[in-house]
């Protein structure tokens, strides 16, 4: 799958890090609020024709790499079709639905990161 990423708010998650227990409180509400945000976009995003696809998008509990923490939106093993949906076969032509989803829902979740952080430090 494509690698997504919202630029700028790594830095507000990696001071969130230094505020200890309560920063990572704040880290884990915010990470699995956005991944909802884009999955709903994704979804709304997603072609119709049984459901399956909309149904089966799923948002993974958070991540660390290089101690930076985040989740990913992605389609369950029920909808494996939804890769060749996003990027085309040789017989069938590219429907960037997830791609879509992501740029549509970009704007909000930077506004709802830094909400709920603001929120989350009292500000």
């Amino acid at each position: 799958m494509a690698d997504l990423k919202l630029e700028g708010v790594e830095n507000l998650l990696t001071e969130l890090g230094k505020l200890g227990k309560e920063g990572e409180k704040i880290e884990r509400v915010v990470l699995v609020k956005a991944g909802e945000k884009v999955k709903e976009a994704i979804v709304k995003e997603a072609p119709h024709r049984t459901g399956n696809l909309k149904r089966n998008m799923k948002v993974s509990n958070i991540k660390r790499v290089d101690g930076v923490a985040f989740v990913e939106v992605y389609p369950s093993k029920d909808a494996f079709y939804a890769t060749f949906l996003e990027f085309g076969t040789t017989k069938m032509k590219a429907d960037p639905f997830m791609s879509r989803g992501y740029e549509i829902s970009k704007e909000d979740v930077e506004e709802l990161i830094v909400e709920e952080i603001k929120k989350g430090l009292g500000l």
